[in-house]
């Protein structure tokens, strides 16, 4: 019989197992059980057991969070493994459907992760959230500065100072997460799964931190120095973290700043010609059931004589068939309902929908990573009244998704 359920401390073992050879094969087999408590207060370990056997993992991760100005908690999905004595057996797809299931139970509207492939889990209903840079250039192409204030570094005990100026980097987002003390204590301050303890560095303006940055300097020919976050409040201290940066020249070869998609860091260059900046397709989210939707603000519009702003029915379309169907979406004053009507428009004795949409795109324009223009375009959504497409267009309005870190 396969299942999927929480893994026991006798179990650890073999959970660890499967995630070492997954993300780190090249340590080789030899593994030790890891220390602290089972389980752990950052996740919750799912497997995939097949007759007994451990075959597949996950961890799902619970993380406060902010949607549309609603205040919730995000569900995090990661360490998905599967030994490969067990590959090509649709684990991760059972995978899938036990973690949606598991975050709807708990009134968890939303599940991200950082996928291993993008189209993999498109074809299981996640769509993209944002798009991320990769500029790697050598440290004396960064622009010099004069700053006002200073460089100093950081540390774990500075984590609340540290999640502040996250919180006033991202204070405009329609998608944010929170990071609690225990986060940055055992995943970004720790050397679980980031080849070491990160250095850090803020840069404070009349006694306030305004910016920080993580970042590694690898083990390798070039010393490359590799910046997994770069948070900054304004121009000023982006600016100032970027100088700092440029004063390693003697120590390495290149620099390597991973963020949000910057048109712009190309051009704070000295020199953009030795330097490459990438684009690569990030996090992806899903909603965990059509419902969550009820649980957002919206914007209110004025849409004419109407107080409805929005009053249609939706045919979603789901791969994992958990969120196929027809539904009522209405949308008044901010507040939306949904109602489910049908399993599909022929139940329903209808077939002329109003708007049909696959559950990824839907996602992604729950969370502001899309507008209807871009989801009509290249998405999944169709809509063929222009009226109601207005209308849409004026409650699900595109904005800005900030995750950063991975979980």
């Amino acid at each position: 019989m396969v299942e999927v359920r929480d893994v026991p401390a006798a179990d650890r073992r073999q959970f660890e197992r499967a995630l070492q050879y997954a993300f780190s094969p090249s340590d080789g087999p030899g593994l030790s059980v890891s220390d602290g408590d089972w389980p752990p207060p950052l996740y919750a370990p799912r497997a995939v057991y097949d007759d007994g056997t451990l075959c597949s993992t996950s961890k799902l991760y619970t993380l406060p969070g902010e949607i549309r100005g609603t205040e919730t908690t995000v569900g995090g999905i990661g360490g998905v493994a599967t030994l490969p004595e067990h590959r090509e057996s649709g684990h991760v797809r059972r995978l899938c459907r036990d973690a949606l299931a598991w975050y709807a139970d708990r009134d968890v509207p939303l599940a991200a992760l950082w996928p291993f492939s993008t189209p993999f889990y498109e074809r299981l209903g996640w769509g993209t959230a944002y798009s991320y840079s990769r500029l790697t250039t050598p440290p004396d192409q960064l622009p010099d500065h004069d700053a006002r204030g200073s460089v100093v570094r950081l540390g774990v005990d500075d984590w609340e100072r540290l999640s502040a100026v996250g919180a006033r980097a991202d204070q405009t987002a329609t998608f944010r997460l929170e990071r609690t003390e225990q986060w940055w204590r055992d995943r970004r301050f720790s050397d679980d799964g980031w080849g070491g303890v990160p250095y850090c560095y803020g840069y404070e303006c009349d006694g306030r931190l305004a910016g920080y940055l993580l970042y590694h300097v690898a083990d390798d020919d070039d010393q490359t120095l590799a910046v997994d976050n770069l948070v900054a409040v304004d121009e000023a201290a982006r600016r100032a973290l970027l100088d700092f940066l440029g004063n390693h020249g003697a120590q390495i070869e290149s620099v390597v700043v991973h963020g949000e998609p910057d048109a712009e860091l190309l051009t704070r260059l000295d020199d953009p010609e030795p330097a490459t900046c990438e684009l690569h397709r990030g996090p992806m989210v899903r909603l965990t059931s059509v419902g969550a939707l009820a649980g957002f603000e919206w914007p209110v519009a004025n849409v004419g004589d109407s107080s409805e702003t929005v009053d249609c029915r939706l045919a979603v379309t789901d791969p994992l068939g958990v969120d196929d169907g027809v539904y009522r979406l209405r949308v008044t004053g901010g507040t939306a309902t949904v109602d489910r009507v049908a399993d599909t428009p022929e139940d329903d004795g209808a077939t002329d929908t109003d708007a049909t949409v696959g559950i990824g795109t839907l996602s992604q324009l729950a969370v502001g990573a899309s507008g209807v223009a871009t989801a009509a375009r290249i998405g999944t959504l169709s809509v063929d009244d222009d009226r109601l497409r207005q209308r849409l267009a004026n409650v699900f309005q595109p904005g800005t998704v900030r995750l950063r870190q991975f979980f």
